[in-house]
């Protein structure tokens, strides 16, 4: 059993690192990139990258987890054949899955351009439709090879993907621009296709390591029991994939909406164009970029939590959930008051090419949208809690009733020419405020948190409001002398170090609470000393 868990944790490990580390270079591509094909060539790349997510989730969400589980359960009762059948059974559907999917990326092409009013989009649209098939494939693998508790493969494939698309997706990109921004933002996805292939290439390879094995496995063995796989996969599948079609679901309506608005109200196409990639873009990468480490930590909890359920230790439950959502607010408070104050300067540093009336637009939307990374790192960690209680189509549900407000709210903000573009921003905090808020207050009445707000609450705030005052006045005095890059770095570094100063100070995390995050014993030596 211990062999189990100690198997399992190296697991969440290896995919936990890898995901972080997937996401810091996709942001170090869509910098760079959003830089070198400007403002109107990244609304070609925004308009379709989100469909291409919104189908990919069909392959690459729910069908990989099923297939680990049913895989994990099969080969727990030594049923090798069953499970290699569960894997055989997957490819031939996510074959068909792909093979649909990318059919109606290529043959529409055309309709889902002209929805955006982007008709030139539609090369982008059809050179992503292989990519779909690949996807599809190598989403069989991942799940197989995750149920045999072979997190390596998903791992390296992940990381490889985004250096593919890094290295030649931008290559091509300032290949194609003299060509036009259309054409730029078209090498940047065919960038993204051959970045699925080599990702596939690797994942194939990883398998093949392990094939001998498995192979000898299957011989040596009969299934225990004939069961529907197909139905089973499906099953299970299903409500995974529903949960996590929300967010591309939020980026379809943008990519179909925003522009089409923006004409309406009477701006130019470049204008709008340039409005919408400002938001998606350029504000969208930053803001987003705090909850890369939510999700990490976070998924710490969730294992413990379920552990705690499941030995009806309901003093365990209550204190990691009341963590969970400590965890949420010392993480996203600070990250959201340092974009809010630093929004214009950070802005101006990553993206050098834009004017001067382009980046106090940007900056606008910084600050509206900063205010959403606290409701994301809610949404994110208390999802975790919730899914640790057993609970996982909550966070589900209210992230659905968000997305609601969310399109029904852009609909009516953006028509008011006196809000325009800053309606869509404000629209998604709206969708992320109301789902963070239902899920904290579930959480709360399910896991009976005693919420003590000075400690939850009120340290983290004042901390990061005192953290943004002086981020503020180191900015502004460095600035002063002419040297703006210096500016930024410092007043960031100055800031992570006041916050981490008073988070020691007023001791925000208490000693159990330190046990259950990596690295908490060094914490716990470095705040409470050796007591």
């Amino acid at each position: 059993m211990e062999k189990k868990k100690t198997s399992f944790v190296r697991g969440a490990v290896i995919l936990g690192a890898a995901g972080l580390l997937v996401k810091i270079i996709g942001a170090f591509f869509r910098i760079p990139l959003a830089n070198a094909i400007g403002p109107i060539g990244a609304s070609y790349y925004e308009v379709v990258y989100p469909y291409y997510s919104g189908l990919l989730v069909i392959s690459s969400s729910g069908l990989p987890t099923a297939i680990s589980k049913m895989v994990s359960e099969r080969m727990s009762a030594g049923d090798y054949r069953g499970a290699h059948k569960v894997f055989t059974t997957a490819m031939k559907l996510l074959i068909f899955v792909g093979l649909i999917t990318g059919a109606l990326m290529f043959f529409g092409s055309n309709g889902l351009a002209s929805i955006s009013t982007l008709d030139e989009a539609h090369y982008s649209f059809k050179v992503l439709a292989p990519a779909m098939i690949v996807v599809s494939i190598m989403c069989a693998y991942r799940g197989y090879l995750q149920g045999m508790q072979r997190m390596t493969g998903t791992a390296l494939s992940q990381v490889v993907e985004q250096v593919g698309k890094l290295v030649i997706g931008l290559t091509l990109a300032i290949k194609l621009l003299p060509k036009g921004p259309e054409f730029a933002a078209m090498g940047a996805l065919i960038g993204v296709t051959a970045s699925e292939f080599l990702a596939l290439i690797v994942i194939i390879l990883v398998y093949n390591r392990y094939r001998p094995a498995i192979k000898k496995r299957i011989d040596q063995t009969e299934p225990y029991r004939p069961a529907p796989v197909l139905k089973g996969l499906i099953l299970l599948a299903v409500p995974i994939t529903l949960g996590a079609s929300i967010s591309p679901l939020s980026g379809m309506v943008d990519s179909a909406m925003i522009i089409r608005i923006l004409l309406k109200l009477g701006y130019s196409q470049d204008t709008a164009q340039t409005a919408y990639s400002l938001l998606r873009t350029n504000v969208t990468t930053l803001v987003n970029m705090p909850g890369v480490l939510t999700m990490a930590l976070a998924m710490s909890l969730v294992p413990a939590i379920s552990s705690a359920v499941a030995r009806r230790d309901r003093d365990s439950v209550m204190s990691i959930s009341c963590l969970g959502l400590k965890l949420a607010l010392i993480i996203g408070l600070p990250c959201a008051v340092g974009l809010f104050v630093l929004a214009r300067p950070i802005l101006a540093m990553l993206y050098p090419v834009l004017t001067e009336a382009q980046l106090t637009l940007a900056a606008d939307l910084m600050h509206t949208a900063s205010i959403g990374v606290v409701f994301l790192s809610l949404v994110q960690s208390m999802t975790g809690v919730i899914q640790g209680l057993g609970k996982p189509n909550v966070p589900l549900f209210n992230l659905f009733i968000g997305f609601l407000l969310k399109v029904v709210s852009l609909l009516i903000l953006m028509n008011i020419p006196s809000i325009n573009i800053q309606g869509a921003s404000v629209s998604t905090v709206i969708c992320y405020a109301f789902a963070g808020l239902a899920d904290t207050v579930y959480a709360l009445r399910r896991a009976r948190i005693e919420l003590n707000l000075w400690d939850v609450v009120l340290k983290p705030l004042l901390s990061s409001l005192v953290m943004g005052a002086m981020v503020y006045m180191c900015h502004d005095f460095i600035a002063r002398m002419g040297h703006e890059t210096i500016a930024v770095v410092g007043s960031v570094f100055l800031g992570v170090c006041v916050y981490a100063v008073l988070a020691v100070y007023l001791k925000m995390f208490s000693k159990e609470e330190l046990s259950y995050i990596p690295g908490g014993g060094k914490l716990k030596k470095l705040i409470y000393g050796n007591k």
